[in-house]
This record gives C-alpha cells, structure tokens and sequence, in this order.
C-alpha cells in the first residue's frame, strides 16, 4: 500500500481476543527458602485488546499478599486465532517487534490443582504448557527457568 510517497506494510488481519481471556492472570514460578524464610515467585501476565504485559513479583507472605514487582515488561500485541486438535480455539499472540513470528499461544482449560478445579489461561511460548490462574496460587510451578519466557522485549 502506497501512503503519502512511501511503502506501507500492513500485516494480516488479527482477530478480536475474546473477553473471557482478557484481565490479570498469575502463574506461580517457584519457591526458596533464605535465611529460614520462605519466598515465593510469581509472574503477573495482563492481557488486553491490544496490548500484553508480563510482571514479575515476589512475596514472604504465605497466601500470596504485599507481592512486591520485582520487573516487567509490556508491549504492543495481536491476536491470531485458530483450532487445535481437539477442536479447541487457540490465540497466537503477534508483537511488532517480532513481525510475523508469533511469540506464544493461549488458550483456555480447566485443571485440577491443589483440591479444586480451577480455569486456567494456558501459554505456550515454544517448550511447554506454562499456566496461569486469576488468583496467585502455589499450583503448577513453572520452575525458575522460566520466569522470563514470554520475551516481550527486544
């Protein structure tokens, strides 16, 4: 496309990410003890309409209040949707940076941890099912590896 002299790229159209997957997530990384108090990690995701970010967060509290953001990172994101095996709908998540390489997939499910079942917001940004709750919970830890897995970050 041709705009006021100069070459305009304009990507492939994204789709509208639904409601139910939009807000604050928590995905719990890990826990240590130091100097015989117990820390524990935790990784904030917010998704919006047009925009992601990724916080990371640590507390001494044992029901996970008074986190204290440790870092983070937000960026410019779309949303491609399709169908997986199972039939279920999936999000790839497009950043500007990265052009037309998506940096991670979403989608929605339910999975039993600690007692209850409970909706999760499942990413996947290349290894593994990384999951997220609405509520920090101490359930599928994702290991101190992957605390900065979704690079929202040049």
């Amino acid at each position: 496309m041709l705009l006021s002299g100069g070459w305009l790229t304009v990507s492939a159209q994204a789709d509208a990410l639904p409601s139910q997957y939009q807000g604050t997530w928590y995905g719990y990384i890990s826990s240590e003890k130091i100097h015989h108090v117990r820390h524990y990690y935790f990784s904030q995701l917010t998704v919006k309409a047009k925009r992601i970010s990724f916080d990371y967060q640590t507390t001494t509290n044992a029901h996970f209040k008074n986190r204290k953001w440790a870092w983070g990172a937000s960026a410019l994101a779309t949303y491609r949707s399709k169908k997986d095996q199972k039939n279920r709908p999936i999000y790839k998540i497009y950043l500007p940076i990265y052009e037309d390489d998506a940096v991670a997939k979403i989608r929605l499910g339910t999975v039993t941890g600690t007692g209850a079942s409970r909706q999760a917001l499942i990413v996947n940004a290349g290894y593994e099912n990384l999951y997220l709750f609405r509520q920090p919970v101490r359930s599928h830890p994702w290991g101190i590896g992957y605390e900065d897995s979704l690079e929202l970050y040049d």
